[in-house]
């Protein structure tokens, strides 16, 4: 079992009563660390943010660790920041890079962007700054930044994921909130996604949970749509995975919905192997998964465009072997004309 699965088990109960005492273990780490979130909230409450950039700032972030689906929306919005004229910086942390390379979120996001900057850099403000100073950029998009407060924002927005929407209830470790929920209140737009894989009354529990943590922001929902089928290679799939049995690979922090997005293809999903997050891909490992004997028969190996940027890069590997599902961002009701009025709003000017 993947690591990152047993953790999730864990917390959320479904360990059994082996877990117990584990649990407790973490509950007392996350009563220190939620004292210590607290008091550096409160502090920037009363102080405020220590930089403020000469450009607009738009940050896009999360309530939880795990995926949350932003990689998808921060394309949506560099895109959207691209056709109103801006020039978009997309700053990260760089969390699963080498020293001075992109991660692959980032290299995703360049793929779909080529136009938009990205920088990592543990200090963004430092990142942001080059950005502006030597790229030109005029408007800097956080990526993962609801909790780097350093910097003023004239935008945050909040992802929530509709599946796990609170973290299990509990601070990390004992759960996955990075700090607790009433901290929303300070985000102008919670966009809570994956709205189809979650019942609809469940839906409407979460939303209203939300509206009243932050009655002030505004509330979209969304969705992954895929929008291609293709081999590694980049041809497409044209008889789709309808009807075909599938094994499955990725590393993703929350594996489990992009099962539930093949499975919504008509394709059975006979096997699957999950990485940690930010898995360093080598040709030997991805041999080992196109074995014959390592998953009961299937007609495709699956995997997501995440992985897919890091796997093209390795010699040598068959690329027609393994199919891609490519998804976008995609919003309900009039989620998208909300956001791009939000923007226009937000922004000073409308570059031309």
């Amino acid at each position: 079992m993947q690591r990152d699965s047993l953790y999730r088990k864990i917390v959320a109960g479904e360990a059994g009563a082996w877990a117990s005492p584990v649990r407790g273990l973490l509950w007392t780490a996350a009563a220190i660390y939620g004292r210590i979130i607290v008091l550096r909230n409160a502090w920037y409450e009363r102080r405020g943010p220590t930089a403020r950039l000469p450009v607009p700032v738009i940050s896009v972030g999360n309530l939880t660790v795990g995926g949350t689906g932003k990689t998808p929306f921060v394309i949506d919005l560099v895109r959207r920041l691209d056709a109103m004229g801006f020039s978009p910086a997309v700053i990260a942390r760089g969390y699963g890079a080498s020293p001075g390379e992109p991660n692959d979120e980032q290299r995703l996001i360049q793929k779909s962007c080529p136009s938009a900057v990205c920088v990592s850099d543990p200090d963004r403000r430092r990142a942001s700054e080059v950005a502006v100073g030597r790229f030109g950029a005029d408007v800097i998009v956080l990526d993962d930044g609801f909790q780097h407060r350093r910097l003023a924002r004239d935008l945050d927005i909040v992802l929530v994921d509709a599946t796990c929407p609170f973290g299990f209830g509990h601070m990390l470790p004992r759960g996955l909130l990075r700090e607790p929920v009433h901290g929303l209140r300070r985000a102008h737009v919670v966009a809570l996604t994956r709205c189809d894989q979650v019942a609809r009354a469940e839906l409407a529990r979460t939303e209203g949970r939300l509206r009243e943590l932050a009655p002030g922001a505004t509330h979209l929902k969304c969705y992954h749509r895929v929008t291609a089928i293709e081999r590694l290679d980049g041809t497409a799939l044209e008889q789709g995975l309808n009807d075909k049995r599938v094994a499955l690979f990725a590393g993703i922090a929350h594996p489990q919905s992009f099962a539930t997005t093949v499975a919504s293809l008509g394709a059975d999903v006979v096997g699957s192997c999950w990485f940690p997050d930010h898995h360093g891909y080598t040709l030997r490992n991805v041999q080992s998964l196109l074995r014959a004997d390592r998953f009961p028969p299937h007609d495709f190996l699956v995997t997501t465009e995440k992985d897919a940027v890091k796997l093209s890069e390795l010699p040598g590997l068959d690329a027609a072997t393994i199919v891609v599902v490519r998804v976008a961002i995609d919003f309900v009701d009039e989620g998208g004309t909300m956001l791009q009025k939000l923007l226009e709003q937000s922004l000073p000017r409308r570059a031309t």
